[in-house]
């Protein structure tokens, strides 16, 4: 039987049997109860809906300013240790960890 790899008798969803799904099923029920078993399921549901709405849209991001305003009309600025340029409100240089606010 070796190099048999198909699908087995006996066997149900991720690889699991029916009565390990059963059993997954009733202690499932037990921790959660029948009340807030659909309440469960909506909140699942919900999760990857959203998720798969925030995976499928473009991100729209916002046009940048032309490079001719630099500095702080952009909101960057310059490290004193490293010299890299910063663009953000940051307390700490993100490139070598300066301490930049008081």
């Amino acid at each position: 039987m070796a190099g048999n790899y198909g699908i087995h008798k006996g066997f149900a969803m991720f690889g699991y049997s029916w009565g390990t799904l059963l059993i997954i099923l009733v202690i499932v029920l037990l921790l959660f109860g029948p009340k807030r078993l659909p309440e469960l399921g909506e909140s699942i549901g919900r999760a990857i809906r959203s998720f798969k709405k925030a995976h499928d849209e473009p991100e729209i991001l916002p046009p940048k300013e032309s490079g001719a305003e630099t500095g702080t009309a952009t909101g960057a600025s310059t490290c004193p240790q490293c010299r890299q340029e910063i663009s953000g409100d940051f307390a700490f240089c993100p490139h070598c960890g300066h301490k930049l606010k008081s």
